[in-house]
């Protein structure tokens, strides 16, 4: 499987020339299983950028999933310039928890109803079907099988596991635990995946400031890691006041505990072996 990283950072976007290595969109992941599958986890303003590299090319029909963590705006905002959604003959199923309140479409809906957005919904000509989830464990494709488990945070979030060819990238991003806190359902759940994509949002003194906002620290990303036997770990969800040069450091700090940790840079490709 291939990964590409569209969107990197947490909670707003960041053009700050101090933070441009590392990138400025918020959280969108992109997942090629094979060349005529698309997987995207979250549609942040990443999602933008991956819709018009997607147009850059001869798709007809383009068919994808869209799989989100949660409804939190940087990880949803990016949907209403999603531009091939937007183009009659495309197809987007669109993932996400099902919630008593509103249903997945009037949640996703709802950021682009006047005075918040221009545009409506009803404006995209692709077909878009929602489908709720709970924790669940079904196939996507025929060969692309999901598993979901939900985790702690702030009105809730989603891990999603995926496997394809005995090959699993388990995406956990936005959930709050320490080193010390682990939950053993979250081990269980990355145990032995060639990629985990975990929040490393704060530092430890940072997360003493913050209980309860629902993020977690590059040293918890690598005690995971190593606790759950995971071959690689990329450091995700940056905070938006962290630049360049601390995030390296962080990078460096987590590496002593896990040496196949790695920060998630805007614009990287990964090919898992």
């Amino acid at each position: 499987m291939k990964v590409k990283f569209w969107g990197v950072r947490g909670s707003v976007p960041t053009p700050w020339k101090d933070a441009m290595d590392v990138g400025g969109n918020t959280s969108c992941v992109q997942i090629i299983p094979r060349d005529d599958a698309l997987i995207i986890l979250d549609a942040g303003t990443g999602l933008r950028v991956l819709g018009d590299d997607l147009l850059k090319k001869p798709y007809n029909n383009l068919r994808g999933h869209l799989l989100l963590t949660h409804a939190h705006w940087d990880h949803i905002q990016g949907f209403p310039f999603f531009i091939p959604a937007y183009l009659p003959g495309n197809h987007f199923t669109i993932y996400g928890a099902k919630r008593a309140q509103k249903s997945l479409e009037e949640i996703i809906s709802g950021q682009m109803v006047s005075p918040y957005f221009p545009v409506d919904i009803h404006e995209m000509k692709g077909d878009l079907d929602f489908v709720e989830l709970s924790e669940e464990s079904f196939f996507i494709e025929e060969d692309i099988h999901i598993q979901t488990c939900s985790f702690r945070h702030p009105g809730g979030v989603f891990g999603f596991r995926i496997t394809y060819q005995n090959q699993v990238i388990v995406f956990a991003t936005d959930m709050e635990y320490t080193e010390h806190d682990l939950d053993q359902r979250l081990i269980d759940f990355c145990q032995d995946a060639d990629l985990l994509i975990y929040d490393a949002q704060y530092t430890p003194e940072e997360l003493k400031q913050k209980i309860g906002w629902g993020h977690s620290t590059h040293i918890a990303a690598a005690h995971l890691a190593k606790q759950a036997n995971v071959e690689k770990v990329m450091l995700y969800h940056h905070d938006p006041s962290h630049s360049d040069t601390m995030l390296a450091q962080m990078e460096k700090e987590a590496k002593a505990i896990f040496p196949n940790c790695q920060l998630a840079k805007e614009g990287m490709t990964l090919e898992l072996d």
